[in-house]
């Protein structure tokens, strides 16, 4: 097995064996922790193994189940794009994982937490390496029992689990939609593999499966419209957003962290697979019709997102919940930068997917640092704790000034990016980010000021954890770092891999060459 098809198979081995590792080990919870950062530690490296590997090579990497290629075959097929986010996605899971120890050190269930953690991370990579819109469909499915579960981790709280249950049946009926619109995909184009789909698209031969046997136009309106929905409803954008100020909170901090930061991402991930690789280039007019009126649609929808969700913020006293609505802010940027359908669009997005994950991390965990002091999520019960905690202060700091798009922190240049993108196609839209950031701007400096200057309501002596501390010390570093070198980071890693991405006669070209070594009878 190559590095590609073990990437996502790594945290799958561990997870299934950490309920009998606990019995073994008769539930040790430093044994049970270690074992936790071994395997996201071998996933980091793994996954920094493949993103050397895709950004040396002209064309995507391709893993086949089984030695079935496609179209008969599930196939992972790795370019620039899905490499960065993965690498992205293990280096958080891994760090956020350190984090997670002293946050739950009271709580009981460690096994169970690490396992679902553990399962969390391989759906969200089998998300981002899969050339299979089924097996895409699979792996979201992992991802959101995974962070279904995750959110009632508190079980005995009654917030807690009706959270759950509210995200898994809003949950339920995105992919519910996502299935269907993969049935109709499939009963008109004869496959759900994504380069197939993509060849034809264009009108491209690809082997084994033919032409076409539906109407494609009729076929793709109604499959987009109800994929899209479907993505919208995992993005958290309105008027799907409102399982998410409910679902974030009521995780422990340490999952906040890692739905705000990364499984948000797999609408817009999503997305940009259909709008992109299948739906991208040049299209008939019918195709070409449908997929400028969603952009139209998308960019609509992550405008209203992105006011809204700033609006909300300043309504908020539960510190977490104005950090989910920030969270549904970014979700419609990103949106807006997928739907307007041009390259220095889809560089915005990723930019900021990528900027947007460290620094929200970083907010989450910082925030957990003192509701983990105070046992409360009430802005109010933090009052003057920041004295006393320099650490959490300073990641609290540096998250919102990144956040809000002050320089030199890494979200003002995905910003500007996507400020620049957004003007040439209207300067109202553009204007959705100044005005949305100057609003949430009001109620990060509302928080800020409560922590460092509000008189104490609890009397409360506070000793940082050390680990905590250093995993907020280096994801603030980290967002100073991208920040101070963004123009690097864009020349480098950005554009290469949205130029990848736009090309989809490689990607499909790449699949081709594996399908045509199939040999059938």
């Amino acid at each position: 097995m190559d590095v590609v098809g073990l990437t996502p198979v790594i945290p799958v081995i561990f997870a299934f064996a950490l309920p009998l590792t606990s019995i073994i080990v008769k539930g040790n919870r430093k044994i049970i922790q270690a074992y936790a950062l071994l395997g996201t530690g071998l996933t980091l490296i793994s996954a920094l193994k493949l993103f050397e590997l895709v950004y040396s090579s002209e064309k995507p990497l391709i893993y086949t189940f089984g030695g079935w290629t496609a179209p008969i075959g599930i196939i992972y097929e790795v370019d620039r794009t899905g490499a960065l986010i993965t690498l992205l996605t293990a280096a958080l899971m891994f760090l956020i994982a350190i984090y997670s120890y002293r946050y739950l050190e009271h709580e009981e269930g460690l096994e169970w937490y690490y396992t679902l953690y553990l399962g969390l991370e391989a759906g969200l990579l089998g998300v981002l390496l899969t050339g299979d819109a089924f097996n895409l469909f699979v792996m979201i499915e992992v991802t959101s029992i995974a962070a279904y579960a995750l959110v009632a981790f508190y079980r005995g709280r009654k917030d807690a689990v009706h959270a759950a249950l509210k995200y898994a049946f809003i949950g339920a009926i995105g992919t519910t939609m996502y299935f269907l619109a993969l049935g109709i995909l499939y009963g008109a184009f004869g496959t759900v593999n994504l380069a197939d789909l993509s060849a034809k698209v264009h009108g491209l031969s690809f082997p084994v499966t033919g032409s076409p046997v539906g109407n494609i136009v009729i076929a793709s309106g109604v499959a987009l419209a109800l994929a899209t929905w479907a993505f919208l409803i995992k993005a958290a954008i309105v008027p799907n957003h409102f399982w998410l100020p409910e679902a974030h909170p009521a995780a422990p901090s340490p999952i906040s962290a890692v739905l705000s930061g990364l499984v948000v991402n797999v609408g817009v991930y999503a997305l940009i697979r259909f709008l992109y690789t299948v739906y991208g280039g040049e299209l008939t007019p019918g195709l070409a019709k449908i997929v400028g009126t969603l952009g139209t649609v998308v960019i609509t929808l992550g405008a209203v997102s992105a006011l809204f969700g700033a609006l909300m913020m300043n309504a908020q006293r539960d510190v977490k919940k104005l950090i989910a609505y920030s969270t549904i802010m970014h979700m419609g940027y990103l949106f807006m930068a997928v739907g307007l359908g041009t390259q220095l669009g889809l560089q915005a997005a990723l930019f900021h997917i990528v900027n947007h994950a460290i620094a929200k991390a970083l907010l989450f965990l910082a925030a957990g640092m003192f509701i983990h002091a105070v046992g409360s999520r009430d802005i109010n019960d933090m009052a003057g704790l920041g004295r006393q905690m320099p650490m959490a202060t300073l990641g609290l700091a540096i998250a919102t000034l990144s956040l809000v798009g002050i320089p030199p922190f890494n979200v003002f240049f995905s910003k500007l990016l996507l400020f620049d993108a957004l003007m040439e196609r209207s300067f109202a839209l553009a204007m959705v980010i100044v005005v949305s950031s100057v609003t949430a701007l009001v109620a990060y400096m509302r928080v800020f000021y409560k922590v460092w200057l509000g008189k104490p309501t609890k009397d409360v002596t506070v000793k940082e954890p050390v680990s905590m501390s250093l995993v907020v010390l280096l994801l603030a570093a980290t967002v100073i770092v991208i920040g101070l070198v963004a123009p690097i980071v864009l020349q480098n890693y950005i554009e290469p891999a949205v130029a990848q991405t736009v090309n989809y006669k490689l990607y499909i070209q790449t699949a081709r060459e594996y399908a045509l070594r199939l040999k059938l009878p």
